[in-house]
């Protein structure tokens, strides 16, 4: 039983940074970093993932040491994907398989796609959302989601999958066009994407935030957008204005990988919980912030943890809602 789904892959990342350092393997997947990002502040998520039979080496002893069921994880093959993601100077990464015979192809092939099937069998009573990450705007796929929605009365966030210049993830796919967007959205009704795709999408210079979140208004339907923006931070976008958080650091930052997973996950319980659109901007970056400090997802959340994130996210509210007369 679970509130919260966090849907997606999980993956045994290896970080290489613009400068070359590497940061060894360590967990890594979007529903990994979208589960982190909720349960900072809740244990009431559940990981909805196809994997391989060794995610138990890593992910098993980081789930039962945060409280967490691995109930919703369908072990589909002898190995997770391990991938090699190199962080280029444009903000994007590079994917490559790494080692030998641990083929990132095979979740592209669909044995370890988490499909809209996987995601209805753990949908419980007590279920109100479900973010996902990994399907493109399909109209067949999107109708199969909408009918989960409808059929449970779940709520929908979903980040989008676009990659700028790509011929399948990008313009020029045919999975891709605005026709399918706006379709995706309105079924969705929750949606997140970062700065590079917005700017691509819409054809606006990627610093122009203020031209860019017009544009994002613009979509009928989705009663929010979480808008991310990198280290500047991110804006909670809904249809009485778009409210801005800037990045919040915990500790030193050590690694970004993940954090736009993490914090879409936190956006969608922050925003369901609070339906305050400058508080889901505050939590959210509390998430990145506590996803930034190491490789992979934080390691042990703690009561403490806890309790202090939300000290944090109050005293950011205080600071930052003069800025917002209408809250």
């Amino acid at each position: 039983m679970a509130k919260y789904l966090a849907c997606g892959n999980m993956i045994y990342d290896s970080i290489v940074s613009i400068e070359g350092e590497e940061f060894g393997e360590h967990l890594g997947g979007q529903a990994m970093y979208a589960t982190a990002g909720i349960r900072l502040w809740s244990k009431d998520v559940k990981t909805v993932s196809c994997v391989g039979a060794d995610y138990k080496d890593g992910y098993g002893p980081w789930f039962e040491a945060n409280g967490l069921t691995e109930s919703g994880l369908s072990i589909e093959l002898d190995y997770c994907s391990h991938v090699l993601m190199r962080h280029t100077e444009s903000g994007a990464y590079e994917t490559t398989s790494t080692p030998a015979g641990l083929k990132y192809i095979e979740y592209e092939q669909g044995f370890l796609e988490t499909r809209p099937e996987h995601i209805e069998r753990q949908i419980d009573p007590d279920t109100v959302a479900f973010y996902h990450h990994t399907h493109l705007p399909d109209y067949v796929m999107f109708e199969k989601l909408r009918k989960i929605r409808e059929k449970y009365g779940v709520k929908f966030m979903w980040e989008i999958m676009y990659m700028p210049g790509n011929t399948r993830y990008g313009f020029g796919s045919p999975y891709f066009n605005m026709d399918k967007l706006r379709n995706a959205i309105e079924i969705a009704g929750m949606w997140s994407l970062n700065r590079n795709e917005a700017a691509d999408i819409f054809r606006i210079p990627r610093e122009n935030d203020e031209d860019i979140i017009n544009e994002l208004m613009k979509f009928k339907g989705p009663e929010m957008c979480y808008y991310r923006c990198g280290s500047k931070g991110a804006y909670v976008v809904t249809g009485n204005g778009a409210y801005f958080c800037p990045m919040i650091d915990v500790t030193t930052s050590v690694d970004p990988m993940g954090c736009g997973n993490c914090s879409t996950g936190a956006s969608m319980y922050a925003w369901l919980e609070t339906k305050d659109p400058l508080m889901t901007a505050i939590m959210s970056a509390i998430s990145a912030g506590h996803n930034a400090a190491q490789s992979g997802p934080w390691p042990l959340f703690t009561e403490e943890d806890t309790l202090n994130a939300r000290r944090l996210a109050g005293e950011y509210y205080e600071k930052l809602k003069v800025n917002y007369p209408n809250l």
